[in-house]
């Protein structure tokens, strides 16, 4: 007869819930499950004392099981942690440069990098990618380099738990919303493995994914936990054709309009993945362990860009894409090439004909027609991708003094690398001659570190229980590095100056733009928490940290909690937290495309800020984020099969890093010229874009959970009720910053409410189950880059409520088969509102906190030995 336990999921449920009454019959057996699951549930985020339980901290803990991370449609941690804790924000921002595929985690609507991530309690390494869309496709993302959840496969995982506090005073730079801690599975036997496949009810998106997970028994004296994980999703297609894709297929066929007519996509990227990872411990001896992971994963992902319009006749008064043909009178035929620009080509040793379309109307022969143009009598749209490759390793030794004190010393490399890839496109100043494939450059972010921690509990006379005094130190390096695109992304060719230049659609990291640059910095720490009565329980932490950019800083946190009688206490943190600017963040030099309001495309450059064009702009050297939070909540149990959370947050920040923009004309090109920028009139027209310490904002809002387990009819039944209520208000803003759309998109564009509700539902052998609900409230957003950027153009969107359901079946006591679905009523978002979105094909709300894609259906198969 198997026991029914509360799994390690401490989330959610029931004041919704009948009367506890009506269970009355079960309550002995509840409470029994409640005091497992309390002696089972040992945390180890927020606080370095032992044998703490999730709902006897002085911070906010969320424990998240791992085989609730698993066990859903989606087989990305990045959707799969969103999915269930609603403070917790995933956007997919289609045609977003790396944002398309690199899905930044956002807690509490702060930033994706204002979180912290560790793995076994070792900070995790970032993305190789800054994130630098312009809103609507990245409004809370932008900016941000932040750590990649879908590099870590979810059958590795044996649990993830969530501090919803600031704690750069226990952990350093970035935990300013709170600590994400993925535990890793430890087992020294056992084998399972799972197979996937699923596909949107619209009949795309197909998803197939293979995992497999073994424990093995080292030398009777420790365990090797490993895992491997492959999957492959396929693209969705939720736009419409855009107008003048529709007019060119009119005309030369929809077979030659691209992406079958439709001109651009609106959807999920192909990608295709493999991930391995290896957890291992071994006891030396009673008081020394040797321990450590490592992790690979690789990752090819393709995706694509905004539409290329044709060179037509001009009796179809087509304007076609500048990258093809100069009309400056807007008479649908090209200029006349001046005979300087000939002689210029030939004094160089080419051939004009390369170059230009030869026209004897043209005193110099040619006309400013690009003759690559009869390769796409549809048009093109350029297919951006990327090879992501990820590796990580961390290695220890922890053990006990003969005095009673731990220590741990450990050490960690780390690398993520992403080679960006460029199918379909051109490099407009090379005509004829231009290769159609590119490799734009490599970023790649590598990470080392070394901690040493120790924690001695000591008796003080007058204190409830012993004093534990953690201590340590840590030393961190951090480089990011940039690699020059193949020479044809970066070539400049004779006629640059009317067509452009490099590939179209993402330009390649030039040779200047080539380097290495690194960021060290070294830190110490005490952290304190006592029971000073039965009742009351104190703690106080205290971290400085030296980096060798930004100087030093300090932080703090004093923490409480009073434990009015068993069922209910009451708990508060204060605390100071920082955010230091990555090296990405300052040397980050990248030159793409995307549109303006009346959807031409433009050249969007972002320049590091010691860049010449960023110094002659303005720019300045950037300063850390600087935050002063404070909690307030309260623990109780109205039952004894109930538990009750609910936490009062309040976050500011100081010198928020932000892009500031600037449209490049005349003006702009004199003052380029004249600090020396060399080819300044190239960038004519396009975007320059810097980082800058641009606002202050403050965060607030409230956290709720309630958990009941039941037993019904011999089964366990799991309630989890969560709600999160969030508020952003943005002030101070740094002259010519962020605009008036900005600020009005962090302020709404993230729903102020999010629900989940979920009965989880085990007979124990046959039959367990799920049903989630997810509720958004309503949002608005401006159309962002696609606007005036004064906030005229608000938009708003309804809340809507989604459901999840899944059914699992065991056979044979080790096997199973689930089947489900994610959104079964085909939820879609309100329609797009902004109309140059509408002319761009998007059907949607591109800004949905749940995506455009509609309902997904799956099916899986999995053993475990």
């Amino acid at each position: 007869m198997q026991t029914h336990l509360l799994k390690p999921l401490s989330l959610a449920i029931a004041c919704t819930l009948s009367a506890p009454a009506t269970f009355a019959q079960d309550q002995e057996s509840s409470a029994s499950a409640a005091d497992n699951r309390a002696m089972e549930e040992v945390i180890t985020t927020g606080t370095r004392k032992e044998g703490v339980a999730p709902t006897e901290t002085l911070s906010p803990v969320d424990v998240v099981g791992g085989e609730k991370l698993a066990d859903q449609a989606s087989f990305d941690l990045t959707d799969s942690l969103a999915k269930i804790a609603p403070s917790f924000n995933t956007q997919r921002f289609p045609i977003a440069d790396g944002t398309a595929f690199i899905r930044p985690v956002t807690l509490r609507n702060l930033s994706p990098d204002q979180t912290l991530v560790l793995v076994n309690g070792t900070r995790r390494h970032r993305s190789a990618l800054v994130n630098l869309q312009l809103a609507p496709l990245g409004t809370v993302n932008q900016g941000a380099q932040a750590v990649d959840f879908a590099t870590l496969p979810s059958m590795a995982i044996e649990r993830v738990e969530v501090l919803r506090d600031g704690a750069s005073a226990q952990y350093g730079s970035d935990a300013i919303a709170g600590v994400v801690n993925i535990i890793l599975k430890d087992d020294a036997e056992g084998f399972g493995f799972s197979a996937q496949t699923g596909e949107y009810f619209e009949g795309d998106g197909t998803r197939n994914s293979f995992a497999a997970n073994a424990g093995f028994n080292l030398l009777d004296r420790g365990f090797v936990n490993a895992t491997v994980e492959y999957s492959k999703s396929d693209k969705t297609w939720r736009g419409v054709a855009r107008p003048d894709a529709l007019d060119v297929g009119s005309v030369v066929g929809q077979d030659l309009v691209p992406l079958d007519g439709l001109g651009q996509r609106w959807g999920d990227p192909d990608v295709e993945a493999l991930k391995f990872f290896v957890n291992s411990g071994l006891d030396i001896n009673e008081n020394l362990e040797i321990y450590g992971n490592v992790g690979y994963s690789t990752n090819e992902t393709i995706s694509d860009f905004f539409y290329r319009g044709p060179v037509l006749d001009p009796e179809y008064q087509f304007e076609a894409r500048s990258t093809l043909q100069k009309d400056s009178d807007g008479d649908f035929l090209p200029d006349p090439a001046p005979q300087s620009l000939i002689d210029s080509i030939i004094g160089q040793g080419l051939n004009p004909s390369d170059y230009l379309v030869a026209d004897d109307s043209s005193s110099s022969g040619y006309v400013l027609r690009n003759p690559i143009y009869t390769q796409f009598p549809g048009g093109y749209n350029p297919q951006f991708g990327a090879e992501i490759h990820d590796i990580s390793a961390v290695v220890g030794a922890r053990g006990e003094f003969q005095n009673g004190m731990a220590w741990d010393l450990r050490a960690r490399v780390a690398e993520n690398e992403v080679e960006y890839v460029l199918e379909g496109s051109i490099n407009p100043s090379l005509g004829l001659l231009s290769p159609t494939s590119f490799r734009p450059g490599t970023l790649t972010q590598e990470e080392s570190s070394f901690n040493a921690d120790f924690v001695k509990p000591i008796d003080i006379a007058g204190l409830a229980s012993p004093l534990n005094i953690a201590f340590g130190a840590e030393w961190r390096e951090e480089t990011y590095s940039i690699g020059a695109g193949d020479f044809s992304s970066t070539e400049v060719g004779p006629t640059a100056v009317y067509f452009g230049v490099g590939s179209d659609g993402f330009q390649g990291f030039p040779r200047e733009a080539v380097g290495s640059y690194s960021s060290e910095s070294i830190a110490v720490y005490i952290d304190l928490e006592a029971d000073v009565t039965d009742a009351l329980t104190l703690g106080a932490a205290v971290r400085v940290e030296e980096f060798d950019e930004f100087g030093s800083t300090s932080n703090w946190k004093l923490s409480a909690r009073y434990d009015i009688n068993d069922r209910f206490a009451l708990r508060g943190t204060v605390n100071t937290g920082f955010r230091a600017p990555t090296p990405g963040q300052v040397n980050t030099l990248n030159v793409t495309t995307t549109a303006d309001s009346s959807g031409n495309l433009i050249p969007n450059g972002t320049y590091p800020v010691s860049h010449p064009v960023a110094k002659a702009l303005g720019a300045v050297d950037l300063s850390p984020e600087e935050s002063t939070s404070f909690t307030l909540g309260a623990v109780f149990s109205p039952f004894t099969n109930t538990s009750v959370t609910v936490d009062y947050y309040n976050i500011d920040i100081e010198e928020r890093l932000a892009l500031r923009n600037n449209k490049i004309g005349a003006e702009e090109i004199e003052l380029l010229q004249s600090a020396g920028v060399e080819d300044a009139a190239l960038l004519n027209d396009s975007n320059a874009n810097y980082f800058v310490n641009a606002y202050d904002s403050k965060v607030s809002g409230i956290d709720l959970a309630i958990t009941s387990d039941f037993e019904v009819l011999g089964n366990l039944l799991v309630v989890d009720l969560r709600h999160n209520h969030n508020q952003q208000d943005v002030s101070n803003i740094a002259v010519n910053t962020i605009n008036a759309s900005r600020v009005f998109d962090l302020e709404n564009q993230v729903p102020s409410d999010r629900t989940t509700l979920t009965f989880d539902f085990d007979t124990g052998n046959l039959f367990s189950g799920y049903l989630r609900l997810n509720r958004y409230s309503d949002w608005e957003s401006t159309g962002g880059l696609f606007g005036p950027g004064d906030a005229s153009d608000t938009y708003s969107y309804g809340s809507e409520i989604l459901v999840d359901l899944e059914a699992t079946f065991t056979l044979y006591e080790n096997y199973k088969v689930a089947i489900g679905g994610e959104n079964i009523f085909d939820v879609y978002p309100d329609d797009e509102q902004d109309g140059t979105l509408q002319f761009l094909g998007a059907r949607h709300a591109l800004t949905s906190p749940f995506g455009f894609n509609g309902g997904f259906w799956y099916l899986r198969a999995s053993a475990e030995f």
